[in-house]
């Protein structure tokens, strides 16, 4: 009987006050703008080439012919190509999205630029070692490097005698290693004007020890190299930024990368 008439005066006094037995307004009622929904990250897929002598014999060169029928038919499948300065920082929308990079520097480098790249708007990203700059004609030289730079080229390092950086090769010789992470970005700071802050490991493979070294050494970013199609969101807290992924365009593999692109979109 007790307990009856407290609830009784809990009740009257609830009522009193207004506040009884309130509700939650239905979801009809409630504002829509208040509601945010996080959209979903960016993301790119960074392709890897490497030079465009038109030759028959090896599996990574190809034709500006080759070359742009290529370029052509991922435009045509709906990707946007955007520069890796761009993907980096966020500066793209959606997943279909293609970055260009080319490894070595090699001469060939230049006409693809002027009679492929710059037409369809595509700004590559060339990955450098310096040790060949100025030093081989099979290399592009300082001049053409200043001036793909100031088209809006981007320029990274790729090592400065492009040797291996894996776990192995730091083993055997940590010293010859670490030529290839200190070297480079300050041969190529005194020939552009500017110190790259991208890395791409030669042979496409680094090591833990050449990642905390180029960390070190100023680079924000450093770049693997295989066969495999991976997609690359940026703002992903899990991103290893010192192991990013590329796809490397082989004769072999092209029909199959082409493949993968398209089926991203299809998800």
């Amino acid at each position: 009987m007790l307990h009856t008439t407290r609830v009784l005066i809990t009740i009257l006094v609830a009522l009193a006050s207004g506040t009884a037995f309130a509700t939650q307004a239905p979801p009809s009622q409630i504002d829509a703008s208040a509601v945010q929904i996080e959209a979903p990250h960016p993301e790119a897929v960074i392709l890897d080439y490497h030079s465009f002598l038109g030759s028959k014999n090896s599996s990574i060169d190809y034709s500006d012919d080759d070359l742009s029928i290529q370029l052509d038919r991922i435009k045509a499948i709906g990707y946007t190509f955007v520069t890796l300065e761009d993907a980096v920082a966020g500066r793209m929308t959606g997943k279909a999205n293609v970055v260009i990079t080319i490894d070595d520097g090699n001469h060939s480098v230049y006409q693809a630029f002027e009679g492929v790249f710059k037409s369809r708007g595509i700004l590559p990203t060339l990955f450098i070692y310096p040790a060949i700059v100025d030093k081989s004609d099979k290399a592009l030289s300082s001049a053409q490097l200043l001036e793909l730079s100031a088209a809006g080229c981007g320029i990274g390092a790729h090592g400065f005698y492009h040797e291996y950086m894996t776990p192995r090769a730091y083993l055997r010789d940590p010293k010859k290693v670490m030529v290839e992470v200190e070297r480079p970005g300050p041969a190529l700071e005194k020939k552009l004007g500017k110190r790259p802050v991208l890395f791409a490991y030669p042979f496409g493979v680094g090591s833990p020890e050449v990642e905390a070294a180029l960390a070190k050494e100023g680079y924000s970013w450093a770049f693997l190299a295989d066969d495999k199609v991976a997609s690359v969101d940026f703002r992903s807290p899990g991103l290893d930024h010192f192991a990013v992924p590329r796809t490397i365009v082989y004769h072999w593999n092209k029909e199959a990368v082409l493949k993968a692109l398209a089926a991203r979109l299809t998800k």
